[in-house]
């Protein structure tokens, strides 16, 4: 899997080879967004940024060429073994793949790279204006969604009936609850609160300390709210690693 970041923060040191880094004001990427989308994109605040994230595969065409699928991500996320997850029957099967059962998972979620797939965006009314708007929409998680996901709490029988009858994108969609952001809505593997407060990386293999099985990734955005201006470049970069509520740590 490679990784494309636009950025106006300096490059790290240790970059891993298969990331590549574009320098760009935010000025300047403002103004890539409305030639590429033929829209007036000119928000103030930078995280108006994430209800584009279900366009980038027309923003950032010339990155995903000769690509099977693109996506996007969040940055606050540590990856298990993926294609233990994302194997060929799974990629082969689907056009759309989330780590959510319910909705879009805004971080992380990915699409087949077609020219025709890659604007299903255009296909929620009103895109274009939730866009211009300086707001942020939560697009991508909300109204994107919609196009895959309704009927929520139909039973099962009439749920996929209704969604292979109204929702034809839902078709070729994977959408299965990967428990990657324990400590919020949701409950855990079990059903229960009782997540898990430690967890390990080992040769790229993901656990943690309530559950004996792999995950395809851990999204961080409860813990790191704690740990103040510790930066998480300086975590370990050994084969194996522990993370917790307070950081990184040898394990």
């Amino acid at each position: 899997m490679d990784y494309v970041i636009y950025s106006d923060n300096p490059l790290p040191k240790g970059w891993p080879a298969n990331i590549t880094y574009h320098y760009i004001s935010f000025d300047d990427y403002k103004n890539l967004v409305s030639q590429r989308l033929g829209i007036r994109f000119n928000p103030i605040n930078p995280y108006k940024l994430c209800d584009l994230k279900p366009a980038y595969g027309m923003i950032h065409d010339n990155d995903i060429k000769g690509y099977d699928f693109w996506g996007f991500c969040d940055i606050d996320l540590i990856f298990g073994n993926i294609r233990k997850f994302l194997t060929h029957n799974v990629l082969n099967s689907c056009d759309f793949y989330s780590a959510y059962e319910r909705r879009v998972s805004g971080h992380f979620f990915l699409t087949r790279n077609t020219p025709e797939l890659n604007k299903s965006f255009m296909k929620v009314d009103g895109w274009r204006k939730v866009f211009e708007d300086v707001e942020h929409h939560c697009f991508d998680e909300r109204a994107f969604s919609s196009l895959f996901v309704k009927f929520k709490n139909h039973p099962a029988w009439s749920k996929n009936i209704l969604s292979w009858l109204f929702l034809p994108l839902s078709r070729r969609s994977v959408f299965e609850e990967q428990y990657s952001t324990p400590g919020l809505r949701y409950n855990w593997v079990d059903g229960t609160r009782d997540f898990p407060t430690e967890w390990y990386w080992r040769d790229g293999a993901l656990t943690n300390n309530a559950s004996d099985r792999e995950f395809l990734y851990f999204h961080f955005l409860k813990w790191k709210r704690n740990w103040g201006g510790k930066n998480s470049r300086d975590a370990p970069t050994s084969i194996k690693w522990m993370v917790d509520d307070s950081g990184f740590h040898s394990a």
